[in-house]
């Protein structure tokens, strides 16, 4: 009588139908004009769903009340960037001083 050890691995992929998923299949067919219907019924029934604010409403509301940047005053002086003032840096030394042990 002999023994025998065997493992086997089997890899399936398999798709589930979940109810967030035929929902969504089910939204997706629907015109707009159903889909307004739909989503009123919903809000009837459900009181914790509140009506939000539609995008495009949104953007214009927030473009009117942004105020465009003041202008640059004349009074502001341009600063420019030099290598004036700056030492001039000894890269070998540096290197030579820096270790790459860890």
């Amino acid at each position: 009588m002999a023994l025998e050890l065997r493992q086997s691995l089997k890899l399936t992929q398999q798709l589930v139908m979940t109810p967030q998923l035929q929902q969504a299949i089910k939204l997706l067919q629907m015109s707009r004009m159903e889909l307004v219907e739909q989503v009123r019924e919903e809000m009837e029934e459900n009181p914790v769903l509140e009506e939000g604010i539609e995008e495009s409403e949104e953007r214009t509301a927030s473009d009117e009340t942004v105020e465009a940047a003041p202008e640059p005053s004349a009074e502001v002086a341009e600063v420019k960037a030099t290598d004036e003032g700056l030492p001039d840096i000894d890269w070998q030394n540096y290197l030579d001083g820096y270790s790459l042990g860890g």
